[in-house]
């Protein structure tokens, strides 16, 4: 299915699970997406951007999806050198990490840990620029790490540089995943980001999208996580709903895994690997099931390929799903 026509649909960064492998799988049986972005990448360094740190963004397993590489760091000096190898490779726009809300990054002033600190952020922003970053820079962040307030401090540093884009996540980095995402926060700062501004979280259904669109008119752009992970066709529901409503969802799903499966398997480390990295997925997919709780229990004991194979075949074939229509 092609990008959207209406508004404009990204595919939110999981770490472990939207890879490549993912994102290609995802785009070949569902679709609706604009553009996906990849899990960050961290830790490279300032003096050599190692191989191993860049086989998710290699231009040879992202052909499926406009694929916008993101990075986590505090580091001018390592978001050129890793900017400067990306451009390499032929993109041209990075995404920097500033919502990431577990502690071990934050702590570390890393992720949603940067938002009390906007002149960190302004220096860091001010070296990128004045030694020529060669790539299109946007952000992805939360309105906040102990508070909502954190935001509006952020943003007069933000409206001072050629950003592509912000995107936010109106929850705080203390919150992780609970609660809602906070509509009265993002309405705030609505008309204050210059930037083109992206909503993002807590789009479950088709019918929160909507919502959230008419109570924000001005935004095109929204980025979709837990719930295309839990929902796969949410985003063609949104973009495409005939097309949507022609996919037969069983088939699909199957298809889906066994992609991610056998890709994974031959990728990398083979059997024990490869059903850890299932039994993620399941995480999510569980919730698409009106039992979740057995859907999940099914898949969980399987300890062998073989066994989780015999599982996922039963649970397509045999849980009933929730009616997504």
């Amino acid at each position: 299915m092609p990008p959207t026509q209406g508004p404009i649909l990204y595919l939110a960064p999981f770490q472990g699970i939207t890879d490549a492998i993912y994102r290609t799988s995802f785009n070949r049986y569902f679709g609706g997406l604009d553009a996906a972005f990849t899990p960050y990448i961290s830790g490279t360094g300032t003096e050599k951007v190692s191989k191993n740190k860049l086989i998710d963004v290699l231009p040879e397993v992202n052909q499926a999806i406009r694929t916008i590489p993101q990075i986590l760091s505090k580091d001018a000096d390592e978001m050129l050198l890793l900017s400067k190898s990306l451009a390499a490779l032929g993109y041209s726009e990075v995404n920097w990490n500033m919502g990431c809300p577990f502690s071990r990054v934050a702590r570390k002033q890393r992720g949603s840990g940067m938002l009390p600190y906007p002149e960190l952020v302004r220096q860091i922003l001010d070296k990128l620029y004045q030694e020529g970053m060669p790539l299109g820079l946007s952000v992805k962040m939360r309105t906040g790490y102990n508070g909502h307030e954190d935001i509006l401090a952020m943003i007069d540093v933000l409206n001072d540089f050629p950003l592509t884009e912000v995107i936010v996540h109106p929850r705080t980095g203390k919150q992780l995943y609970k609660g809602e995402a906070s509509e009265t926060a993002f309405s705030a700062i609505v008309d204050k980001v210059k930037s083109p501004l992206a909503w993002n979280g807590d789009i479950f259904s088709v019918e929160k999208f909507r919502e959230l669109q008419d109570k924000f008119p001005s935004i095109q752009r929204w980025m979709i996580g837990r719930g295309a992970l839990i929902n796969p066709v949410l985003p063609l529901m949104i973009s495409h709903p005939d097309a949507a409503k022609s996919i037969d969802w069983r088939k699909a799903l199957s298809g889906f895994l066994q992609d991610i499966y056998l890709e994974t398997y031959y990728r990398n480390e083979g059997r024990t690997a490869v059903v850890s990295r299932m039994k993620s997925l399941w995480v999510y997919l569980r919730e698409s099931f009106e039992n979740p709780t057995e859907a999940f229990r099914v898949i969980r004991k399987t300890r062998t390929p073989e066994e989780y194979l015999e599982a996922e075949m039963k649970v397509i074939a045999d849980a009933e799903l929730k009616l997504f229509y």
